[in-house]
C-alpha cells in the first residue's frame, strides 16, 4: 500500500493536539506497524480511555486515498512525519503533527530562523504599527515570520514581513483549501509566492473554534520564539505563549499602556519572565551568535520606514483597529454595496447624494466629508482649520478613501467619488 495513503490514514485516526501520535510512533516505528496492529495492541499503547482507539482500530482507507488524489490534482504538498523536510523542532515536541498540508514554497527549516508573531484579532492602531514595524524589521534582518493569518495581529504580522520581500509562514485552523478569513485570499496568495501556508487538518476541514487552540502549537513549535502584540488577559494569543514555554522557546511581549484591555496580556506576560521587546532588535541581538549567521543585525539600520496602511491595502490585509481606520472587507462591502444604492437612488431621484453610515466614521470623519464640495475637487489645505488639524484631516480622509467615498487626486486634492 502507498506509504502516504498509510500517513494520512493515520492523521485522520489521531485527534490534532494529543499525544495519541507520538506514543504510537515512538511504539511502532512506522504508520504501516501501526496499520497492522490490532484493537488490544493500540489499546495497550493508548490506554482504555483514549479516544482515538476506535478511528485506529478502522482499516478503511478509501478517505485518506480521496485526499491523496486531491491533493495531487490540486498540487498541494504532502509533508509527513518521515519526511527528511519535515520541521525538526517541530518534530520534538510531545503533540506534533501526524502531517502538514501545504502549498507555496517549503523552506530548508534547518537554514531558517522563525519568530511567531502573534497577539488580538482587534488590535489598537498602537499594536497595528508595532506588529507591522518589527515583523517587517525581522525580515529585514533574515527571519522568518510565522502566524496564523488571522484578522488583526497575524495579517498585520504577515503583511510586514511581505513588505521587506520577506518569507513568512502562515499556519491554518481549517483545510489547506479552505480560506479562513476568506477576506485574506489575496494575502494567502501572495504569502506562497516566497513563503508557504500549512495545516494539519484535512482538504475541506472547516475552521471550527476548536482548531485554532491546537494549531497554535504549530506556530510556536515552529519558532525559536514567540512575540505577543497585544491581548487581553484570555486571549487566544496565551495559549501561544504557554505553548512556547512549555516547548522551551523564548516568550517576548510589547509592552502597553496599564489599564488598557488589549494590554493586560503582554504585561502581564513581563510580570511573569517574559522579555520586554520594543522593536525587532531587542529580539535580533538576542539571537545573534546561537542563529549561527541566519539573523544580521547589522541589516536593521537599512530598514526604511514604510506606511503599513499602504501595505495592508496592497495585501487586502483585515485589521480591526478600534478607530476603524483598517476594517474588515466584509464590512466594507457592506459600506460600499450601500453607497452605491443610495448614490444610484440620489440621481434618479434628482437629490444630493447622501452622507457616508455614520454606523463606521466618526463624527470628524463627517465633517471633514461634508467640507468636501459635492461634484468638485478641493484642496486638503481647504479642509484644515483650527478644530480639524492637518493630522486628523488626514486620518479622516484615509477612512473615506477606503470606504471608496472619495478620490484623493494630484496635487493634494481631493474629490467625493460621486
Amino acid at each position: 500500500m502507498n506509504e502516504q495513503i498509510l500517513w494520512i490514514w493515520l492523521s485522520l485516526a489521531c485527534t490534532p493536539g494529543t499525544e495519541s501520535f507520538r506514543k504510537l510512533i515512538d511504539c511502532f516505528q512506522t504508520p504501516e506497524s501501526v496499520y497492522a496492529a490490532d484493537k488490544d495492541s493500540i489499546t495497550s499503547v493508548l490506554g482504555k480511555k483514549c479516544a482515538d482507539i476506535t478511528a485506529l482500530s478502522d482499516k478503511n482507507t478509501d478517505r485518506a486515498r480521496e485526499i491523496l488524489d486531491f491533493c495531487i490534482r490540486k498540487n498541494i504538498g504532502i509533508l509527513n512525519f518521515s519526511d527528511a523536510n519535515f520541521p525538526p523542532m517541530l518534530k520534538s515536541i510531545k503533540n506534533p503533527p501526524v502531517l502538514l498540508y501545504y502549498r507555496g514554497v517549503l523552506p530548508d527549516f534547518k537554514e531558517v530562523f522563525c519568530i511567531s508573531v502573534v497577539g488580538t484579532r482587534r488590535l489598537s492602531e498602537y499594536g497595528l504599527r508595532n506588529a507591522f514595524s518589527i515583523s517587517r524589521d525581522l525580515a529585514v534582518a533574515g527571519a522568518t515570520v510565522v502566524s496564523g493569518m488571522a484578522v488583526g495581529v497575524d495579517g498585520v504580522a504577515h503583511a510586514g514581513a511581505l513588505s521587506a520581500d520577506g518569507i513568512t509562514i502562515a499556519v491554518l485552523g481549517s483545510g489547506i483549501d479552505v480560506c479562513y478569513p476568506s477576506d485574506h485570499k489575496m494575502l494567502a496568495r501572495e504569502i506562497v509566492k516566497r513563503g508557504c501556508v500549512f495545516t494539519e487538518y484535512a482538504p475541506g476541514t472547516k475552521p471550527e473554534k476548536n482548531n485554532f487552540p491546537r494549531r497554535n502549537r504549530i506556530i510556536s513549535a515552529l519558532s525559536h520564539a514567540t512575540l505577543v502584540i497585544e491581548g487581553k488577559e484570555r486571549s487566544g494569543a496565551l495559549i501561544t505563549a504557554r505553548c512556547a514555554y512549555k516547548q522551551e522557546r523564548k516568550v517576548y511581549a510589547l509592552p502597553g499602556n496599564v489599564g488598557n484591555s488589549n494590554s493586560q496580556l503582554t504585561n502581564l506576560l513581563i510580570k511573569n519572565g517574559a522579555s520586554l521587546c520594543s522593536s525587532a532588535d531587542d529580539i535580533v541581538r538576542d539571537f545573534e551568535e546561537s542563529s549561527l549567521g541566519l539573523l544580521n543585525p547589522f541589516k536593521l539600520a537599512e530598514s526604511k520606514k514604510a506606511d503599513p496602511f499602504e501595505f495592508l491595502r496592497r495585501y487586502s490585509v483585515s485589521a480591526l483597529t478600534s478607530s476603524d481606520r483598517v476594517f474588515s472587507r466584509t464590512k466594507k462591502k457592506r459600506a460600499e454595496a450601500k453607497a452605491t444604492k443610495n448614490t444610484e437612488n440620489a440621481k434618479n431621484d434628482n437629490i444630493k447624494a447622501p452622507e457616508p453610515d455614520t454606523a463606521l466614521f466618526d463624527k470628524e470623519t463627517l465633517q471633514i466629508y461634508k467640507k468636501i464640495p459635492q461634484g468638485e475637487e478641493c484642496t486638503i489645505e481647504s479642509l484644515v482649520d483650527s478644530a480639524l488639524p492637518l493630522r486628523k484631516v488626514m486620518k479622516g480622509l484615509l477612512k473615506l478613501e477606503m470606504g471608496r467615498f472619495i478620490v484623493m487626486l494630484p496635487g493634494e486634492k481631493v474629490k467625493r467619488n460621486f
